[in-house]
C-alpha cells in the first residue's frame, strides 16, 4: 500500500494520542517509524519483549512503545503502554498515513452505462464495471479491478489490482480486496452421477459486511442456495478459502493457507492460525482459537483453544507433542531393558 509522510508529532503528542506513559522529554519531534536496530533519533519503535529486547539495548530510536516495566536505554524515550505492538498500530497510521487518491475516472476503465458509480471514487485503467453494479462514495478501484452484474460496492472501499467482485456480491463500507482477491466466484458444488460428476448450480449470494479485509489471492465462495457471509471486521489473510454458504462472525482472524468448508459456522473473534481448517457444517464457537494446522472435525465450543489434527484441547495436543519428542529416548530405554532381562533370564536358566 502507498503511503507518505505525515504530521510529525512530539513524543507528547503521541503519549496523549495512544494513552501511554511519556518517560522522557514530551517536546522530542517523531516524524516516522523503523524498527529497533535502524531506527534514528527522529523515529518511532517498539519493542515487545522476550527476543527483541536484545535490539532493544542497542536502539538509537528517538521513542520507543514499550511494557510499563520493560527497561529502555539512556537518551530514549520510553512511551509505556499495555499492548506496544496495539499502539504502534495506530502510531504508525498517524504518522505515515495511508495515501488515497483524488478522484476521477480514467478513459481505459469500461463502466456500462446503467453502472451507478459515485463521482467521488478513483477508477484506474482496465478497470471493468459490469451493468447494474453500484459503487459507493470514495471507493478505489485499482488497474485491472473487476465489478460483476448488480454487484454493490459500499464507501470507501478499496479493490487493489486484480480484484474481482462477481455478479450479485455485496460489499459493505470500507472493505479492502488484496490483489488477486475473488469474492462470490461459484463454490464447488458437485455430485457424481451415472456418467461423471455434475455441477450443483451456485445461484445464492455473498456479503461481506463493513471493515473486512480479504488476502491477496484469497477467495470467498457465493453460497449453493442462501449467502455466505463474513461479519464486520474480519480479516482473511492471503490464500485463504472460505466455502459456499459459510457464516463467519464479526473481528475473526484467518491466517494464510486456513480453509473453511461448506455451511460451517464461526462465531465471533474466532482466530485460526496457519493452514488450519473447519470441516463442513462444523460450528465454532465464539473467542476459538485454533493453533497452526489443528483441523477441526467436530463442533468447537466458546473459548476453546485446540491443535492437532483431528483438534484437541491445545494443552493435550502439547503433551501428546511432547511425549512423541520423548518417545525415541523412551523406546532406547525399553530396549536396554529388555536385553537386561534377557539376560538375566539366559542367566537362570543356565543355572
Amino acid at each position: 500500500m502507498t503511503r507518505v509522510a505525515g504530521r510529525s508529532r512530539t513524543t507528547g503528542e503521541l503519549a496523549s494520542a495512544l494513552g501511554a506513559v511519556c518517560e522522557g522529554p514530551d517536546d522530542r519531534v517523531i516524524s516516522g517509524v523503523a524498527p529497533l536496530d535502524t531506527a534514528g533519533s527522529e523515529q518511532l519503535s517498539f519493542c515487545r519483549g522476550g527476543r527483541w529486547t536484545r535490539a532493544l539495548a542497542g536502539t538509537r530510536a528517538g521513542a520507543v512503545l514499550v511494557a510499563p516495566d520493560l527497561e529502555v536505554p539512556d537518551g530514549v524515550v520510553a512511551l509505556r503502554v499495555r499492548d506496544p505492538r496495539y499502539a504502534y498500530a495506530i502510531a504508525a497510521s498517524l504518522l505515515v498515513p495511508l495515501h488515497w487518491p483524488k478522484p476521477e475516472r480514467h478513459v481505459r476503465a469500461e463502466v456500462a452505462p446503467d453502472a451507478r458509480v459515485a463521482d467521488s471514487c478513483t477508477i484506474e485503467p482496465f478497470v471493468v464495471i459490469r451493468p447494474g453494479a453500484q459503487v459507493g462514495e470514495g471507493t478505489w478501484l485499482q488497474a485491472h479491478a473487476y465489478v460483476g452484474r448488480n454487484a454493490r460496492i459500499g464507501r470507501d472501499c478499496r479493490l487493489m489490482p486484480g480484484a474481482v467482485v462477481m455478479d450479485g456480491a455485496v460489499l459493505g463500507d470500507r472493505v479492502w480486496l488484496h490483489p488477486g482477491a475473488v469474492v462470490g466466484d461459484d463454490g464447488f458444488g458437485h455430485v457424481i452421477g451415472p456418467e461423471g460428476p455434475i455441477k450443483v448450480p451456485q445461484l445464492g449470494s455473498v456479503v461481506l459486511e463493513d471493515d473486512v479485509e480479504v488476502g491477496a489471492n484469497a477467495c470467498v465462495d457465493r453460497a449453493a442456495l442462501n449467502e455466505t457471509r463474513i461479519g464486520r471486521g474480519t480479516r482473511l489473510d492471503n490464500l485463504v478459502q472460505v466455502a459456499h454458504g459459510v457464516r463467519i462472525g464479526a473481528e475473526c482472524l484467518l491466517a494464510a493457507f486456513a480453509g473453511v468448508a461448506g455451511g460451517a459456522r464461526l462465531g465471533d473473534r474466532v482466530v485460526m492460525g496457519g493452514r488450519t481448517a473447519v470441516v463442513d457444517g462444523i460450528e465454532v464457537g465464539d473467542g476459538a482459537i485454533f493453533a497452526g494446522l489443528a483441523s477441526a472435525s467436530r463442533d468447537v465450543p466458546p473459548g476453546a483453544k485446540i491443535g492437532g489434527s483431528p483438534a484437541r484441547s491445545y494443552a493435550r495436543w502439547l503433551k501428546e507433542v511432547a511425549g512423541l519428542r520423548a518417545l525415541p529416548a523412551a523406546l532406547k530405554q525399553l530396549e536396554r531393558m529388555e536385553r537386561r532381562l534377557e539376560a538375566l533370564e539366559d542367566g537362570r536358566d543356565g543355572s
